[in-house]
């Protein structure tokens, strides 16, 4: 018999990985940064869920250390999706001139950041959570001002799941459990991201003539 160390947060983790990779799906046509953030999200989960799992020391052990970085990295390639929508909303607004280069140049560079700080300065959720918030909520001051500017309600629905990601990150770095045994802050977390997934997604996928972002 394998005994599962952290069971509440494995299954959580692989209930999120199944509902992104489900709803990824469902977005598969025409909603390319859409799909980008959901399969990212279900990735981390579950590399996430095989990291509680197996590698009960973290990672103090290579295994671990590497399972790890796929965690980040898919929080880093969900990032950068965010980050270039939201630069994309706000260079169409104010800046229409501006070459796309411009934009891939800035979020190569917020890439590339984020990437040497996990691999050279520090791995730990806590930094992954810090390099990850700045995009996260420069997309949700976007999708505001579009829904302030056009009306369009479903970029209220982006701005929801944001606004609940952000607040599941908030609670998982607060330690704040529903049972400190049974359903930890890091279950509770995969939760209220889960509920963030579904916003998303129904922002997602409707249309919107008024987004500056294809393949959405």
């Amino acid at each position: 018999m394998i005994a599962i160390p952290d069971p509440d947060v494995v299954f959580t983790d692989l209930g999120l990985a199944a509902l992104g990779g489900y709803l990824g799906w469902r977005l598969r046509r025409e909603r390319r940064r859409g799909v980008i953030v959901m399969v990212g999200l279900a990735s981390a989960a579950l590399w996430g869920a095989m990291f509680h799992a197996f590698f009960p020391a973290k990672t103090a052990t290579t295994a671990g250390f590497l399972v790890w970085l796929c965690v980040a990295f898919s929080i880093a390639v969900v990032a950068e999706s965010l980050l270039d929508m939201a630069l994309a909303i706000f260079f169409a607004r104010f800046a229409p001139g501006v070459r796309p280069g411009v934009r891939r140049a800035i979020v190569f560079c917020y890439c590339a950041l984020f990437a040497c700080i996990i691999l050279f300065v520090d791995e730990s959720f806590t930094t992954v959570t810090r390099l990850y918030a700045p995009a996260v909520l420069l997309m949700l001051f976007a999708a505001q001002y579009q829904a302030s500017c056009t009306g369009n309600s479903t970029w209220m629905l982006i701005s929801g799941g944001l606004g609940l990601s952000m607040l599941a990150a908030l609670l998982q770095q607060a330690r704040i459990a529903i049972h400190p045994v049974y359903f930890d802050h890091n279950a509770l977390y995969h939760v209220v991201q889960a509920a963030a997934l579904v916003l998303l997604y129904f922002g997602f996928r409707a249309r919107r003539a008024d987004s500056p972002v294809r393949g959405w």
